[in-house]
């Protein structure tokens, strides 16, 4: 599995290899959606952007174990209930700045657990997480779109 935080580099080189007209093996994201879609879920994490939580506090324990405390990769075809059917608007100018956005918001979800080693922001579908459960979380989302676009 790839580690947001040990394999930082690693992660944001891979995505510049990204073409904008890369077809994805599943779902209907293009490169920079996937990208911006990263950010977005970052920013739950790193306190930019609070979110409620969208399925039962049952649900969402069971999410919980199934996500982080199994080594079990997302599946792929989920679809989060807060997302919507359409693609939702892209923010950044190109691919490129996307990666840059993305790379801020992930050294904003550091400097954000550094300043709160307590904090536990709502993941949507799992309820609150730490710094680890979020560590493993994104983990597993990346690897999950990287696969989407075969950057694996």
């Amino acid at each position: 599995m790839i580690n947001i935080t040990a394999d930082r580099d690693n992660i944001l080189e891979r995505l510049t290899q990204l073409n904008e007209n890369k077809q994805p093996i599943f779902g209907k994201m293009t490169p920079q959606h996937m990208i911006e879609h990263l950010a977005l879920t970052v920013q739950f994490s790193n306190g930019k952007k609070p979110i409620r939580l969208y399925v039962s506090a049952e649900r969402a324990n069971r999410n919980k174990h199934a996500i982080i405390y199994t080594e079990q990769p997302m599946p792929v075809g989920y679809k989060a209930p807060m997302l919507r059917d359409e693609l939702l608007p892209l923010i950044n100018a190109d691919i490129k700045t996307a990666i840059d956005y993305l790379k801020n918001e992930l050294r904003d979800f550091d400097d954000y657990f550094n300043s709160n080693k307590e904090a536990k922001p709502v993941q949507p579908v799992m309820g609150e997480l730490g710094y680890t459960e979020w560590i493993i979380f994104h983990s597993k989302h990346f690897m999950h779109h990287f696969k989407q676009f075969e950057l694996l």
